[in-house]
C-alpha cells in the first residue's frame, strides 16, 4: 500500500513537472533569439539545459525506486510507470513544439555594435507601367439649350394696306406667343405708347410668321414680364397714322428681340 510519504511525494511531483515546464519555455525563448538571451534567465541557456536533464532524471529516480520498486503492489507500478509515462510524453510534447517554433518563428534582431554589414543587397524591383491607349475623340453633335434670339431676314410683301397678309422670314421664332411689333413713333420722340403690337402670332417651323395687317394695335407684347409690383397692360387700342407711312418692323419674343425690317403702309 502506499504510505504518508508516497501521498507527499505525489503531492509535489506535479509542482515540479510546472518548474520545468518553465525552465523549458525560458529555453525556447532564448533558442528563438539569436543573442542567446531571453527575459527571466539572462544568457544561461546551457545551465537550463543542465538543469532539465538533471531534475528530470531526479523525477523520473525517485518515481521509479518509490513507485515501482520498493512497492508490492501491482497498481502501484501502474501508478509509477503512468507517472513515468506522463513526464516523458510532458517532454516529448515541449521539445515537439521547441521544434516547431523555431523553424516557423521569424525573427528580426539589431546588429551588434561594430559588426555592422558593409553593404546590404537590395532586391530590384521591375515595375512596368499599365499603358492606357487614348481614343481618338468621337464627333459627336451635343445638344445644345441655348436659345436662338429671334432675327428677321425678309417681309413679303413690303407694301400693303388694313387687311393685307403679309409672310415675316427670318430665325428664332417661337411655336407660340411670337409679337410683331411696329414703331408708330421715334424712340426719342416725346409720348408713350410709340409701339404697337400684333400678339399671339404662330410659327410652325420657328423660319416664318404669317399674319394680317389689323385696324388696331394692341399697347403689350405678350407674355409680360413677371415683375413685382405686376405691371397691367392698358387695355386700350393703338391706330396707325393716316396716309402712307413705312414702319420699322421687328419680332418681339420669350428669345428676344430681333432686328428691323420696313414697312409701308396706306391708310
Amino acid at each position: 500500500m502506499i504510505g504518508a510519504s508516497e501521498v507527499i511525494l505525489l503531492l509535489f511531483i506535479p509542482v515540479l513537472v510546472l518548474l520545468i515546464v518553465l525552465w523549458l519555455w525560458m529555453l525556447i525563448d532564448c533558442l528563438k533569439r539569436r543573442d542567446d538571451m531571453f527575459k527571466f534567465g539572462g544568457n544561461n541557456a546551457r545551465l537550463i539545459w543542465i538543469l532539465v536533464i538533471i531534475l528530470t532524471g531526479v523525477i523520473g529516480a525517485v518515481i521509479y525506486y518509490f513507485l515501482i520498486k520498493k512497492t508490492d503492489s501491482h497498481e502501484d507500478r501502474i501508478i509509477g510507470i503512468a507517472l513515468l509515462a506522463s513526464l516523458a510524453i510532458i517532454v516529448i510534447l515541449i521539445a515537439s513544439g521547441l521544434m516547431v517554433n523555431t523553424r516557423s518563428t521569424v525573427s528580426i534582431e539589431p546588429y551588434p555594435p561594430g559588426k555592422l554589414p558593409q553593404s546590404i543587397e537590395i532586391p530590384t524591383i521591375s515595375l512596368t507601367p499599365k499603358v492606357t491607349p487614348v481614343l481618338p475623340p468621337i464627333n459627336q453633335t451635343l445638344p445644345s439649350n441655348a436659345t436662338t434670339i429671334p432675327a428677321t431676314m425678309a417681309i413679303q410683301p413690303d407694301t400693303g394696306t388694313i387687311g393685307t397678309k403679309v409672310v415675316l422670314t427670318g430665325t428664332g421664332f417661337t411655336a407660340r406667343d411670337n409679337n410683331v411689333a411696329f414703331r408708330l413713333e421715334p424712340e426719342d420722340s416725346p409720348g408713350t405708347f410709340k409701339v404697337g403690337y400684333i400678339n399671339n402670332l404662330v410659327s410652325r417651323d420657328g423660319k416664318t410668321i404669317e399674319f394680317v395687317i389689323p385696324e388696331v394695335l394692341s399697347a403689350c407684347a405678350f407674355p409680360l414680364p413677371e415683375t413685382n409690383p405686376v405691371t397691367a397692360c392698358p387695355a386700350i387700342g393703338i391706330l396707325f397714322k393716316s396716309g402712307t407711312q413705312t414702319y420699322p418692323v421687328y419680332v418681339v419674343n420669350q428669345n428676344g428681340t430681333s432686328n428691323r425690317v420696313n414697312f409701308t403702309l396706306s391708310r
